[in-house]
């Protein structure tokens, strides 16, 4: 697939600047249909945190269609997705597991009113992001991303927004291997509710406020649980200060958490006996500041961020901090080792415009465990623990660079290579999993992606 669709671009780059462009919806009636067309394929190696070499080839391809008439719209999409281990089998310690799954991806409907911010009512299966993503976001470049069964409405008023939700949480469909050897899809059964108020405040391009609460109330642990944790409620209010204008985008977000863990009644760990039958207790913030200087050389962009969450530390209160349903790509690095949980990280970050259609960045990032004791987890929400009494928290520098390049309007081609220096704390949490771990950790991949619209 991805060489066909290198072949694609490099044989119709020439005619595609001069060819009129094709016509991006159909009219049936009064109804107008646009396609819902994506293929994407990615090869990565990791040199991992145990020292071993692994690869996977992830593959998905979407196909569906959006209908609209008047103020009325739907959409329907389906998904195939697919992770093919190419390394160590049964082996996964960071990145994503082995996995197979086919079925509707996007099925909803809505009713909007006109206008560049329409208000509309939402329901069905959809995509849903809110804020930066760091607590609700879609997770694209996950294998098969992440929507929701939800009802979701949302009404502007001047230079206000108002808008609320209520989803129904499944756990997230996991492989199942036959003796044979071939990987099925399992079901994913519903662990929970995800209930949400949002309100929005557009003072300038420079200034905005964008605040909302989330509560999920969950009736059992999904598989992704941090520290067996989910069950039970969980309350996040977060308040997001942001502006885009004058070559300036900045954005400082914090959040609160409480409710009840009613993971387990007592569970044996490192940190001693937890008892999640208790309060729950966390915050975390979060912030960068980005400046594009459009009218240098390549035309390069600038961000300084950082982020703090609050770790657990034993006793009857479950202090760590739970992203819900995070985005951790956008925000903690290619290799996706981070969430925004039990972390303490401080990141810069250049991009520039190389030639046409093309860009590339370079981006650091330093890392520590904010309570030594505390788990340790990645984006794809995997954890690792501690041994007991550890009092090191560096988990170590990682350097990101990356590349992406569009020579046609539906295709685009990345490509990137990442290392991890790896510290004293992040070699005493893999010490408490009886690993032994190299200094540095690698990572790379080749991407190819065709999209429509």
């Amino acid at each position: 697939m991805a060489a066909g669709l290198v072949a694609w671009a490099y044989a119709g780059g020439a005619s595609a600047q001069v060819a009129a462009p094709a016509p991006e919806t159909l009219a049936v009636g009064d109804w107008k249909l646009e396609p819902v067309v994506e293929a994407r394929v990615r090869g990565e190696y990791r040199h991992d945190l145990d020292g071993e070499d692994k690869g996977v080839l992830i593959e998905r391809a979407r196909l569906g269609v959006d209908v609209t008439r008047g103020s009325l719209e739907g959409r329907v999409v389906l998904q195939d997705a697919r992770v093919w281990d190419l390394g160590v089998s049964n082996d996964v310690l960071t990145g994503p597991a082995p996995l197979a799954a086919t079925g509707v991806y996007e099925a909803w409907g809505e009713a909007h009113t006109a206008g560049a911010h329409p208000s509309f009512l939402r329901i069905g299966r959809q995509e849903v992001s809110w804020g930066e993503g760091r607590l609700l976001g879609v997770s694209d470049w996950s294998p098969a991303g992440r929507s929701l069964d939800a009802a979701r409405g949302r009404t502007t008023r001047g230079n206000w927004a108002f808008e609320v939700l209520a989803a129904v949480l499944e756990d997230p469909a996991m492989p199942l291997t036959t003796p044979s050897g071939t990987v099925v899809s399992a079901v994913a059964p519903a662990y929970g509710e995800l209930f949400g108020a949002r309100v929005e405040w557009a003072v300038d391009p420079l200034f905005a406020v964008d605040g909302y609460a989330l509560a999920r109330i969950a009736q059992t642990n999904p598989q992704a649980s941090l520290d067996a944790s989910v069950r039970g409620q969980t309350y996040t209010p977060s308040l997001r200060l942001h502006g885009d204008g004058d070559g300036w985008t900045w954005g400082a977000e914090g959040a609160i958490q409480f409710g009840h863990a009613d993971g387990v009644t007592a569970i044996a760990q490192p940190l001693g006996v937890l008892t999640y039958g208790a309060a729950r207790s966390a915050w975390a913030t979060a912030g960068h500041l980005d400046y594009a200087f459009d009218h240098v050389l390549l035309a390069p962009t600038i961000r300084l961020g950082g982020s703090y969450a609050s770790g657990d530390h034993g006793g009857t209160t479950f202090r760590g901090f739970d992203p819900l349903l995070p985005d951790a790509h956008t925000w903690y690095g290619a290799m996706d080792l981070l969430t925004w949980s039990n972390e303490l990280e401080a990141n810069a970050r250049i991009a520039v415009v190389p030639w046409t259609d093309a860009a590339a960045a370079l981006e650091y990032r330093y890392a520590r465990l904010a309570q030594p004791g505390g788990a340790w987890t990645t984006g794809y929400l995997d954890q690792l623990i501690a041994v007991p009494g550890n009092t090191r928290t560096d988990l170590g520098h990682e350097i990101d660079a990356r590349l992406a390049w569009s020579p046609l309007v539906p295709v685009e081609l990345g490509a990137g290579y990442s290392v991890l220096v790896l510290g004293d704390g992040a070699k005493a949490v893999l010490a408490g999993s009886s690993l032994s771990a190299p200094s540095l950790s690698h990572y790379a991949y080749l991407q190819a992606t065709l999209r429509v619209p």
